[in-house]
């Protein structure tokens, strides 16, 4: 079975609309975090959100920009990104309005796309009303909000005929995607997938998680005492994975390699986790379990960690559940203090993050940290970067029905 290679990564978050911006922000604590611009929040206990601000579609896609829901836009500005670092990409950027091109070195029928996400495309939905309901052939606007339109327009800009995978599978979906592309690849499907996931900043959301009650009124404190919720954010994030024969065979060299992933549900609840982690716990013994590793080989955990009372608590027992007395030694961090909960494109950005711990050997620390809870007696690294020699890195994303999943990033050299 061949490896599988990451050989480029693509951001748009909160926090940064590059991989440079994005890496920077982490280190330096830069927060998402202002009044949400969207919509009116009046009536509401929170005023906060992780929105990404001042996108450009049209100026990052040319005219491949029109016609496009915010979340597709977004996928397809990250895609560019991951590509042009993996060589994949004929040109750096648009030129005379038009958006840039896959490689003649990419055989298109042997490349796939796989994105995860929560609602797709909601803002075609929430305008719906607007629309005349005479008939238009104008309006589109019904074939736009699916989630598989994500993934569908991002096909359609590039031109790729290989696999082509949506998995709606909440704020676990970034990372859900990245394991079907595992898979597809290592059975010989496709020889590159670009994988990762994708939201856009939604009422609909919004109000969804304010009415669970679910959301902090100020920061958003991960694994800290007084943590008091999550802040909702957008983004989207894209990895290309590539058969490690097919990389060397054009000469590239990976960013990292994925080791192994795993995907579980608690079958408990339909937004609580299971309060012993069974699933969570489950679900990283899997992916140690595809790689051939055991908790000893981990050196660094990209957590979840919502900042919500419940799923921190949760998450720290299945960690202490798989890595025993480890779990006080290994650090774990969650960037979602800095980018808010970017819902199904949260496991795709922290594999990026994860990613960039292993190029960078450092780890970027969990912000906003004040205060130990017992209950969560983890190295969180809090509020600094912390060097360390990293040759494995674990990402866990969980979500909404039980759904689980963790991928295990090795060090390029290892």
């Amino acid at each position: 079975m061949d490896d599988v290679w990451v050989t480029g990564v693509g951001v748009v978050t909160p926090i940064g609309q590059t991989v440079p911006e994005f890496w920077e922000s982490l280190l330096r604590g830069r927060s998402g975090a202002a009044p949400v611009a969207a919509f009116s929040t009046e009536g509401l206990k929170t005023q906060l959100g992780c929105e990404v601000r001042g996108f450009d579609a049209s100026a990052r896609l040319g005219g491949a920009a029109h016609g496009l829901g915010r979340a597709t836009a977004m996928t397809l500005a990250a895609a560019h990104e991951a590509l042009a670092g993996a060589g994949l990409l004929a040109t750096s950027g648009p030129a005379a309005g038009s958006a840039p091109q896959v490689s003649s070195d990419l055989d298109r029928q042997a490349a796939g796309i796989s994105i995860g996400t929560t609602l797709g495309e909601p803002g075609f939905l929430e305008n719906m009303s607007q629309a005349t309901l005479a008939p238009d052939p104008r309006w589109a606007g019904v074939t736009r909000f699916p989630a598989s339109a994500i993934a569908e327009g991002v096909a359609c800009a590039l031109g790729l005929e290989g696999p082509l995978l949506t998995l709606p599978t909440a704020c676990a979906a970034g990372n859900y995607a990245i394991a079907d592309a595992l898979e597809l690849l290592r059975a010989g499907a496709a020889e590159v997938m670009l994988a990762g996931g994708a939201d856009a900043f939604s009422r609909s959301a919004f109000i969804g998680f304010a009415r669970l009650h679910a959301m902090s009124p100020d920061v958003c404190r991960p694994f800290d005492r007084d943590r008091r919720g999550l802040l909702l954010g957008e983004g989207a994030a894209v990895l290309v994975l590539e058969r490690a024969g097919h990389a060397r065979a054009r000469g590239v060299q990976p960013l990292a390699r994925v080791l192994g992933a795993a995907q579980s549900c608690d079958g408990y609840h339909i937004t609580g986790p299971h309060p012993e982690g069974r699933g969570a716990a489950r679900v990283m013994a899997g992916a140690l379990a595809d790689a051939g590793l055991t908790p000893d080989a981990v050196d660094h955990i990209n957590a979840h960690g919502t900042g919500t009372p419940h799923n921190d608590r949760v998450e720290s027992l299945a960690i202490r559940t798989v890595f025993g007395r480890q779990a006080e030694r290994v650090p774990v961090c969650s960037i979602k203090a800095l980018t808010g909960h970017t819902m199904g494109a949260a496991g795709a950005i922290e594999s990026v993050a994860s990613i960039l711990a292993l190029v960078n050997q450092t780890i970027p620390p969990t912000w906003n940290f004040q205060t130990a809870d017992p209950e969560c007696p983890l190295d969180v690294v809090p509020n600094a970067p912390r060097p360390a020699v990293l040759r494995t890195v674990l990402n866990n994303s969980y979500a909404f029905g039980g759904n689980n999943a963790s991928i295990l990033f090795g060090h390029a050299a290892a």
